[in-house]
């Protein structure tokens, strides 16, 4: 395996870490809001009926998780050598 593919797999690797972590506070968040404000971040999907999606203010949200978790992933790695 060469070094960029290594370093490549390390990236993806650590993209996937974050999401998961991001995803998972995020609907930490969605269950632990006041159900008025639930709307604020879903909505129904409405090509989906049986789903939900992100609102903007959803997706803006989770980005924003997604990024911190992204950076602290970077942070400890650094740390770490």
């Amino acid at each position: 395996m060469n070094q960029e593919k290594l370093i490549n797999d390390l990236i993806n690797r650590d993209k996937e870490r974050a999401y998961r972590i991001a995803d998972k506070l995020y609907w930490i968040f969605i269950e632990n809001s006041h159900p008025k404000n639930i709307s604020d971040f879903i909505e129904e999907d409405p090509d989906n009926p049986q789903g939900l999606r992100n609102t903007e203010r959803g997706i803006e949200l989770f980005d924003e998780l997604e990024e911190f978790v992204r950076n602290t992933i970077w942070v400890i790695n650094k740390t770490k050598n």
